[in-house]
């Protein structure tokens, strides 16, 4: 009982010291829930029929809370040009166009369809448009606009419903949207137009937003792939719908945090010892990809595992002992060699420097005979998957297994392409879980997660990261970092949530020290300590 309360107290002092040191790392993220374009229309319809609250009423709040995202980062707008064609979001467009024009600013409403498109709904904002008197012109008459420096340009062109390629009219809105963007502002309305708001794809073209001012609730497509950097800075309201009926649409995908998870990581009791906090090791570093191993094992050591292990070719020894002499290295020819140093870890990772070769293939095939002897959690990467692809070894899989692919090692487990992975990567995580039973850990810009238990929360979305970890050897360091945290006694959900949304914010942290270009692995792992440092 008292160490439960002190571990309780543990975590509240914890956060608040924290807090300060992951403020440039976050803003409102904690816990976030992200819905698919027809649960938040569920949770409209609810809103609608349990509370009374009418569409144009929500309509009316989308447009206020634009109009309040735009004055607020751009105080001085004087100038707002509204693209708009004919659906809910363009009523939102238009009533936003209404609101800007009596708080004094100068609105133009570009039009990409005919008036009499508009369904009731959207006919009464675009009624309230016209008595108000705003300009409202045709996309054609765009070049003979004369714009001031200060000008915000809004896309209000196409929202969720969009499926599969823009209309003519509308892509040729998004393009000119586009080129002025090259000048102005860009804030879209809800979603970028022309971005799937499920799965974040691009099937053809997009408009490119500084800001996307988003309601109701938060789109998964916003944070992952092309949408996570079509979508610039998202800004979002719930309008005022009671927090109660969000709860009756359950969320199959949250962004992880972390934070959250962080006292379950670094609590340490007085009198703990080496063996409470796990014995990880790396399997891999074949012939000339030695340096593969040596990052993952030492990324582990620095996430605070008790033992970390290192099963790799005898001529990589020596280098991993400089690195870190922490590492307990082996030197192993055969697969015969690396069965005894399984027998004691509780955490297992293969694939770092890997390599395909037969000495490959045996590791393989004995960690996979260790596992099924005892159970201990699996964690596959790089080589690794591939071999799983092409050894068949779906009847032996182990019970505990994690995957943590590329998208091009997606397309290799799944027997696709890198298109067809990206183009959807919540199904392709969810395929790709399917058919090997594993937690899957889809890396790439917004990490999605696809958990193997039975939690309605079944996808885990990293929003933090950057393009400096686009180089060889991160996802080196992330299987260290997944095993060091799950062998010190966390669940798989908890331990590849922590572990994936640390690795990106260390990234975050070292490239906020020393730049995108050029960031490293080994800068990660030296970031690791900074953010698990208790003080």
């Amino acid at each position: 009982m008292v160490i439960v309360i002190c571990k309780k107290l543990f975590a509240i002092k914890l956060v608040e010291r924290q807090s300060k040191r992951y403020n440039f790392l976050t803003k409102t993220l904690h816990q976030m829930k992200l819905y698919t374009a027809s649960e938040t229309r569920r949770i409209d319809n609810l809103a609608i029929k349990e509370k009374n609250i009418s569409g144009f009423s929500l309509m009316q709040s989308a447009a206020e809370f634009s109009l309040d995202v735009i004055v607020r980062e751009f105080p001085e707008v004087k100038d707002l040009i509204v693209f708009c064609s004919k659906g809910k979001n363009s009523g939102d467009g238009f009533l936003l166009g209404t609101y800007a024009k009596d708080f004094g600013l100068n609105v133009i409403v570009v039009m990409c369809s005919p008036v009499n498109d508009f369904k009731s709904v959207t006919k009464k904002a675009y009624d309230e448009l016209k008595s108000a008197k705003v300009k409202v012109i045709k996309s054609p008459d765009l070049k003979n606009l004369k714009l001031s420096r200060d000008t915000v340009i809004v896309d209000a062109l196409v929202g969720t419903g969009l499926k599969g390629k823009l209309r003519n009219a509308v892509k040729e809105s998004v393009l000119k949207i586009n080129e002025l963007g090259l000048k102005y502002p860009v804030i879209s309305l809800d979603v970028p137009s022309g971005m799937n708001s499920d799965t974040g794809y691009v099937e053809d073209v997009c408009v490119f937003a500084d800001i996307t001012a988003t309601f109701v609730a938060q789109k998964r497509g916003c944070f992952t792939t092309i949408g996570k950097k079509v979508s610039g800075e998202v800004q979002y309201s719930d309008l005022d719908i009671p927090k109660k009926l969000f709860s009756k649409v359950a969320s199959s995908c949250s962004v992880i945090n972390f934070e959250g998870l962080i006292s379950k990581v670094i609590y340490r009791e007085e009198n703990a010892h080496k063996g409470v906090f796990g014995h990880a090791i790396i399997v891999g570093g074949d012939k000339g990809l030695g340096g593969a191993g040596i990052l993952s094992s030492k990324a582990a050591i620095y996430c605070g595992v008790g033992l970390a292990s290192l099963a790799t070719r005898p001529e990589h020894v020596g280098a991993s002992l400089i690195s870190c002499p922490e590492v307990m290295v082996k030197g192993i020819n055969s697969g015969q060699d690396v069965e005894e140093h399984l027998v004691k870890p509780n955490v297992i990772a293969i694939g770092p420097g890997l390599g395909q070769s037969a000495w490959s293939e045996q590791m393989v095939q004995r960690v996979f005979m260790e596992a099924e002897t005892r159970n201990v959690p699996v964690i596959m990467d790089a080589d690794a998957l591939n071999l799983l692809a092409k050894l068949k070894l779906s009847n032996r899989l182990p019970k505990q297994l994690i995957l943590t692919p590329h998208p091009g090692e997606a397309a290799t487990l799944l027997n696709t392409t890198i298109a067809e992975i990206e183009s959807d990567r919540f199904s392709a995580a969810e395929k790709i879980h399917k058919k090997y039973k594993a937690t899957v850990v889809l890396k790439g810009s917004g990490t999605i997660i696809f958990h193997n238990d039975k939690s309605v929360q079944k996808w885990g979305l990293c929003s933090s990261g950057n393009p400096g970890m686009a180089t060889g050897g991160m996802g080196d360091v992330l299987t260290g970092i997944i095993a060091g945290i799950l062998a010190q006694g966390l669940s798989i959900r908890d331990a590849v949530e922590a572990a994936v949304d640390l690795h990106a914010k260390s990234a975050d942290l070292m490239s906020s020290e020393v730049g995108e270009v050029g960031l490293t692995p080994s800068d990660v792992i030296e970031g690791l300590r900074i953010l698990l440092r208790y003080d």
